[in-house]
């Protein structure tokens, strides 16, 4: 039951990003997080077996960067939507590359840095009024911020392939 849950989930939250286009990536961040610990608590069923899940989440994870990348569109600042295309375009060709090799090193190389540059930007519009990205040493302050701790991340999670889960569970949580 869990598997399919998951599906509902990751189908269905993103959809809350064309209303709320701050907010639904946060609930669709918190969607891709606590996928694995549903599956890990009620069973991984149609999912069971080496790198099946990690594959499909990749897609989830497309998904609703695509929702995010529709709503960056309409921002105001020129600059703003351009950085979101070329990081959207560079994070969406490492996923296909991904896709097709199959090697999650690949995502080292092409972090999600779009993720978190979407948050910046689309949390400074909601929250900051009058908000603008004109020069560029505030772009580059910008893509700094989101890009150090994605690449942290995804240099944790996919190049060493260290499993996160398996640690918070047990290290954190200390659920045995």
């Amino acid at each position: 039951m869990a598997p399919y849950l998951v599906i509902f989930i990751r189908l269905f939250v993103p959809l809350s990003i064309l209303r709320w286009p701050f907010g639904g990536v946060l609930f669709s961040i918190a969607a891709d997080a606590g996928d694995v610990i549903l599956l890990d608590a009620f069973g991984w069923g149609i999912f069971e077996g080496k790198g099946i899940y990690h594959e499909l989440d990749k897609v989830f994870d497309m998904y609703y960067l695509s929702f995010a990348f529709y709503k960056s569109l309409a921002w105001q600042e020129m600059l703003a939507r351009k950085t979101s295309l070329v990081l959207f375009v560079w994070r969406f060709a490492g996923f296909i590359i991904f896709e097709l090799t199959h090697m999650r090193q690949i995502i080292f190389f092409t972090p999600n840095i779009f993720e978190n540059f979407y948050l910046l930007t689309a949390g400074a519009n909601k929250f900051i009024p009058n908000w603008k990205l004109d020069p560029k040493k505030k772009l580059g302050i910008f893509i700094l911020m989101a890009a150090v701790p994605k690449i942290i991340q995804e240099y944790i999670m996919h190049y060493l392939e260290f499993p996160t889960w398996q640690f918070i569970k047990y290290n954190i949580f200390r659920w045995y």
